[in-house]
């Protein structure tokens, strides 16, 4: 939540700062423009931070996906059946992950 506060603040911040300097030029009508965003900033923002969920999310599926890939050659590799039988545990662990994370990312994209 700090995230997305911070985020929020650092967005607003630069819209004040474009029409400082769209009113330092005297560009009335990016002024007006600059307004009109900053107007509809909830709306902006609730998209900016839906991206960035969504962005995270893939970043954790993509993790998932190297780790699973590592313990696949790791299993490949092996001959020991205790290893391999804690490998298959974490590589279940890592699918079960996959499928939470996928449900959250079907979810955010229906929202």
């Amino acid at each position: 939540m700090l995230e997305t506060v911070k985020l929020e603040q650092r967005w607003k911040d630069d819209y004040l700062d474009l029409l400082n300097y769209a009113k330092q030029i005297g560009d009335a009508q990016w002024q007006n423009e600059i307004i009109q965003t900053l107007s509809k900033s909830a709306l902006y923002m609730q998209q900016t931070i839906l991206e960035y969920q969504i962005s995270q999310l893939w970043h954790q599926f993509d993790a998932v996906n190297k780790k699973m890939l590592e313990l696949y050659r790791q299993l490949r590799e092996t001959d020991n059946v205790y290893v391999s039988s804690r490998l298959i545990e974490e590589v279940w662990g890592l699918k079960l992950q996959r499928v939470e994370i996928g449900k959250q990312l079907n979810a955010t994209y229906h929202r």
